[in-house]
């Protein structure tokens, strides 16, 4: 188990996760102090859980020059959803994250250590509410057409 302030969970849930990666476009942090925001749940699902929590688009475009708000993807596991930014390696075979530093020497983080920084959010399925899951996301910001 590990936490992350009030977030308990198992490391290997079942389930997709997608990752919101914050581009700082605009010029800043759009859910403060969250540089990265993990919601188990297949990316489409995901927008509208983070529209419902968050109150915005995650494909909002701020600033046209900067692009999107968020860098989205969606992952069979947190542990290949955070690898990069744990400084995993990479299995060229597999095609995915192992839970080993990468050649550059990083700093290697597990998902507990990980989970435990200040600007990292998971919100796993079991505190997903069924009301967050349903909804529109409506497009906001600017929109390239």
């Amino acid at each position: 188990m590990f936490s992350n302030g009030s977030n308990k969970m198992k490391a290997k849930e079942e389930g997709k996760w997608t990752l919101f990666w914050d581009m700082h476009s605009g010029g800043g942090t759009k859910e403060k102090p969250y540089e990265k925001i993990y919601i188990e749940a297949p990316e489409e699902e995901a927008k509208i859980i983070f529209y419902n929590r968050f109150g915005h688009n995650p494909e909002r475009v701020s600033c046209t020059c900067c692009g999107e708000d968020y860098s989205i993807s969606e992952s069979e596991t947190l542990e290949q959803a955070s690898g990069y930014h744990r400084n995993c390696a990479w299995d060229k075979e597999t095609k995915g994250y192992i839970e080993k530093p990468n050649e550059y020497n990083d700093a290697f983080l597990t998902v507990e250590d990980y989970s435990n920084q200040e600007d990292v959010l998971i919100i796993p399925k079991s505190e997903i509410k069924d009301s967050e899951r349903i909804g529109d996301v409506p497009s906001e910001g600017y929109v390239w057409v």
